[in-house]
């Protein structure tokens, strides 16, 4: 078979010819394009429709590659994961086609499925702090006990390769620790990766508030909605000027609305009704069908004030005594 550098700018072609063929002149355009341009995708897909038995296999998973690279890019994870199948038909010792795939069936919420890509991955590539972080989140998708040990021996092992300047492992690491109800464990965690988040602050804060929410911080928990919500805001539409796929920018959007409703609910506990008020509002016009029951909620224990009455008139007191009584002056 023919082997490809994958990712690669160079072509190695069968056989020598005058001129490239329809299905070369769209792979070669494609190549030239970041993953994260959606041209990639595009000329991408072009290559494909033009390819013939006589461009060979190997071209043909290298298209799908590319594709496949571009839809991840973009959040097309059902996209993506279905061309790297197809991929990993052809060449089964695809390795970052199998990490790859990893990812978008975590993203897609298939953790079983997940795990299984990562473990054959790390078989192989068992100093990949990538495929270790993919084989966390997988594991943390199962739910206990696969979320908890397990979860958080993937992670240690990542953070292990990484060092302490990424946050990627001591997230995970808290959000295992916080689906085994352990609060203060996951704080601790979390703390830490918010002392390096580098583009991960909002995330961080919004899985840190939970904790603090847990453990009944209502002022903590607050704050650091208060800090991530323009993070999220931020990353949404980033999301939407990349023209990224609905469902990348619904995550975002839920998100959002999930950090809007528990800082709604923060100021709840903090007595604090008209912020809460507007929090549940905002969740609420975000879609978060929780956050509307809070609105209907608080808005019938607001308070009404009475019925405005016209201001009377102060009659003026008799003066004391019986006018019969009154002497007048001549």
């Amino acid at each position: 078979m023919l082997r490809l550098a994958l990712g690669g700018t160079i072509l190695f072609l069968a056989a020598a010819a005058s001129a490239l063929s329809p299905f070369l002149l769209q792979l070669k355009k494609a190549e030239a394009r970041a993953a994260s341009d959606p041209e990639r995708v595009e000329f991408a897909s072009r290559a494909l429709r033009a390819w013939r038995v006589s461009d060979g296999n190997a071209l043909l998973a290298h298209a799908r590659f590319l594709r496949a690279e571009g839809e991840a890019a973009l959040l097309d994870d059902a996209a993506a994961e279905e061309d790297l199948t197809k991929v990993l038909e052809i060449d089964p010792d695809n390795a970052r086609a199998r990490r790859m795939r990893a990812a978008a069936r975590a993203a897609l919420g298939r953790g079983a499925q997940a795990e299984s890509d990562a473990v054959e991955y790390l078989a192989g590539k068992p100093e990949d702090a990538e495929g270790w972080l993919v084989l966390g989140e997988a594991r943390l998708l199962q739910g206990p006990p696969k979320a908890d040990r397990g979860a958080r021996a993937a992670f240690a092992k990542a953070a292990a390769l990484l060092g302490g300047e990424d946050p990627r492992p001591r997230l995970g690491e808290g959000r295992a620790h916080l689906s085994a109800r352990r609060y203060r464990e996951a704080l601790a965690c979390l703390s830490a990766a918010a002392e390096r988040p580098r583009a991960r602050e909002a995330e961080i804060l919004s899985w840190r508030a939970r904790a603090h929410s847990a453990l009944g911080d209502w002022s903590a928990a607050r704050d650091d909605l208060s800090a991530a919500l323009p993070g999220l805001e931020r990353a949404l539409e980033e999301l939407r000027r990349a023209s990224a796929a609905r469902r990348g920018q619904d995550a975002a959007h839920r998100a959002l609305a999930d950090a809007y409703f528990r800082r709604g609910l923060a100021y709840e506990a903090l007595r604090a009704a008209n912020e809460a008020l507007a929090d549940h509002r905002a969740a609420c016009g975000l879609g978060l069908a929780p956050a509307c029951a809070r609105v209907k909620a608080l808005e019938k224990a607001a308070p009404t004030a009475p019925p405005h009455q016209p201001k009377k008139t102060p009659r003026r007191k008799n003066p004391k005594g019986d006018p019969g009584d009154r002497i007048y002056a001549n």
